[in-house]
């Protein structure tokens, strides 16, 4: 399985990085697109981290050995279970 503290560690640090990045581009360059393109990649990166949280957090608040899966889907019954 996935550790996502470890994920989410890397994003942080691609985060600070890309701030910086943000932080450069707006002091050095007279060029508004690579300040937009800048601030779109960290925009991204935090959205990422973000998500990655919540379905964390979600996932923390499930019950433990609860099927995720029988608390969001609906169960249809076909023919044959019907028959049965």
């Amino acid at each position: 399985m996935i550790d996502e503290k470890i994920i989410l560690q890397e994003l942080d640090g691609m985060i600070k990085i890309q701030q910086k990045s943000v932080e450069q581009a707006e002091q050095e360059s007279s060029n508004e697109a690579v300040v937009y393109l800048e601030s779109k990649e960290l925009a991204a990166y935090m959205r990422v981290r973000n998500m990655i949280k919540e379905k964390c957090t979600s996932e923390a608040a499930t019950p433990e050995g609860a099927d995720i899966n029988s608390l969001t889907q609906v169960h249809y019954s076909t023919e044959s279970e019907k028959e049965q």
